[in-house]
Order: structure tokens, then C-alpha cells, then sequence
């Protein structure tokens, strides 16, 4: 994968749900999983965990080992980030060796879309991975999709909540808004999860119609689902100032079941690539899962006209 050449671009990093380590040692991580170096003033990292939490999380553990997975949902656990659940509810996130953010957001979307559901259950190809959208469209109206969404949000992923049904959304957006006004010259954008969204929304503004976004990369990105494209803006097409859209899943990450965008969006011809991978993280849906692959980091690379650096020891990430 290719991006016209010119002026270098400046990485700008939309991180997704959930607490996170302070910004500088997120920012790092990051820079480390996609690049493996320090980056300096070449990326950003747009923080706005602290507009959802009182205190940053730790970074002394790795999402992308299995030992460090479980040790931040324990953390996690510890700290009321996530409710626990009744062992008669059936296995919990830490024995399914799930991600918290991505087990409860795939959990509220499934029990919505089977809730909706007149037979009470979506038909079998609906829930296997790759889906498309339209095999997973609910006969309710929006409004009403939009209610269940949010009352299963507020419950099993508040951060989803706070962002899509409150001011929250506004102070969250404004992150990326600055951070863009801050660059000169082109911008690369890389989101993770319910960043993907945040990227979306604001990339679409008119006031960023005339920047230069000569690549928008979404990992693990939920905007597939029919219920998170009720609460996003409209119409769904290709932000005016991208060029092109990368768009990286996994196939059997939770968060992303429709695994394809470019049939979503408008305008998305020649513009949206969707690109399967293997997340190798214990969720499939961990950032840094998707930063160390093979193409993430070669699409990375081409953004900057390097190689993509070989292999090396991998830090701590959040």
C-alpha cells in the first residue's frame, strides 16, 4: 500500500476506550508498536482518557501477552472499571481471556441486535465473523435502536456511553480538533476502536474539508455495526479531506464482526481498503495487537517513505 509522496506527515493517534497510561507513556507505546522508535514531534497522541477517568491507568503490563491481558482485566477489575459478573451469567471476560472494552462492547451490541431481533436471535451468519451489514440489519427503527443502545452502554461500556450521549462527546472531539489544528502540512491519522468513531466524526466537519489527510487508518473499528452508524454523522461517506482509508480487522476480534466499510460508506470507490489481519493479542482487539502487524506497519511506512523497521524486542503497552 501506497500514499502519494510530498511533505512528511505528522502521525496523529486517536487511542479507544477505557482507561489509559498517562499521554506521554501512551504516545511511546504507540510509537514503539507501529514504528519501533521513538517518533518525537513526527506523531500525537489525542488523549482524552482523563475526561472520562479520575486517574491514569498503569503501563507495567502488555495486552498483547496472554499473563499481561489478564493481569490488566484483574487490574482493571480492581479498580470498578468494568462490572463483574455472577458466575451463573457463564464464563467471565478473564476466563473467556477477552478484552474488557472489546468483550463489553461486543456483548452490548449482540444482546441489542438480539433483543431487536423479532425471532429473539439473529440468523446464524450474523454472528459469524467477516459478516456484512446488511446481514445484521435490525427491523426496529432508529430511534429505538438508538434508546437500547444507549441504556446498554451506560451499563457495559460507559466510556461508549459518555461519547455518544453526552457532553462528553464535545470535550472528546475537541482533542482531535486541536490536535489537527496544531499540524502544518499533512496528517496521517491512526484509530483504535471507539477512536475510530471520534476520527470519523471530526474529520467529516467542513472546517477540516480543505486539510490534508493523505491516510486514515481504523483498527479494530466498530463503525461496521448498524447501531453506531445510527449515532455518527450523516450521511455515511469518506471524510472530504481523506485520501484513503485503510481500514485493518480482524476476523474474529468482537468488536468488529462486519469486518468491511467500504460497502457502508459513500464515496468510498478507490478510497476504503479493507484489510483483513491477525491480531494476535489474547482479545484479537488490543491496539497493540494491530500496530504490530505486518500491514499496519508497512501502510505506517509508505506514509513516511521508509521501510517498515524489522522486527525487535516489543515494550510495554497500553
Amino acid at each position: 500500500m501506497t500514499v502519494p509522496g510530498g511533505e512528511p506527515a505528522t502521525f496523529v493517534y486517536v487511542h479507544g476506550a477505557g482507561n489509559k497510561p498517562p499521554e506521554a507513556e501512551l504516545k511511546l507505546a504507540w510509537d514503539h508498536d507501529l514504528f519501533q522508535r521513538d517518533m518525537g514531534a513526527r506523531s500525537r497522541m489525542v488523549y482524552y482518557a482523563d475526561t472520562l477517568h479520575d486517574r491514569p491507568a498503569a503501563i507495567a503490563v502488555d495486552a498483547c501477552a496472554a499473563d499481561g491481558a489478564l493481569e490488566a482485566l484483574v487490574a482493571d477489575a480492581m479498580a470498578g472499571e468494568f462490572p463483574l459478573r455472577d458466575a451463573s451469567a457463564g464464563p467471565s471476560p478473564v476466563e473467556a481471556g477477552a478484552d474488557a472494552q472489546s468483550f463489553a462492547l461486543s456483548l452490548t451490541i449482540s444482546m441489542a441486535a438480539r433483543a431487536a431481533s423479532p425471532a429473539g436471535s439473529l440468523p446464524v451468519a450474523a454472528t459469524q465473523p467477516g459478516t456484512t451489514a446488511s446481514a445484521a440489519l435490525l427491523p426496529l427503527p432508529g430511534p429505538l435502536r438508538r434508546f437500547l443502545l444507549e441504556q446498554l452502554l451506560r451499563t457495559f461500556v460507559p466510556d461508549a456511553e459518555a461519547y455518544f450521549f453526552t457532553g462528553a462527546r464535545g470535550r472528546i472531539q475537541d482533542r482531535l480538533r486541536g490536535a489537527l489544528d496544531a499540524v502544518e502540512g499533512p496528517v496521517v491519522v491512526v484509530a483504535h476502536s471507539l477512536g475510530t468513531v471520534v476520527a470519523y466524526d471530526v474529520l467529516g466537519e467542513e472546517r477540516f474539508a480543505g486539510a490534508d489527510i493523505p491516510l486514515f487508518v481504523t483498527l479494530g473499528s466498530p463503525l461496521g455495526y448498524t447501531e453506531i452508524q445510527d449515532v455518527v454523522a450523516r450521511p455515511l461517506r469518506v471524510p472530504a479531506p481523506v485520501r484513503l482509508w485503510a481500514n485493518f480487522a480482524d476476523p474474529f476480534d468482537l468488536v468488529t464482526l462486519d469486518t468491511t466499510l467500504a460497502d457502508d460508506f459513500r464515496g468510498s470507490a478507490n478510497r476504503i481498503a479493507d484489510v483483513q489481519v491477525d491480531n494476535r493479542s489474547p482479545s484479537n482487539h488490543a491496539a497493540c495487537g494491530y500496530l504490530r502487524t505486518a500491514a499496519v506497519r508497512g501502510a505506517a511506512s509508505a506514509a513516511t517513505g521508509e521501510r517498515p523497521a524489522a522486527p525487535g524486542p516489543e515494550p510495554p503497552t497500553g
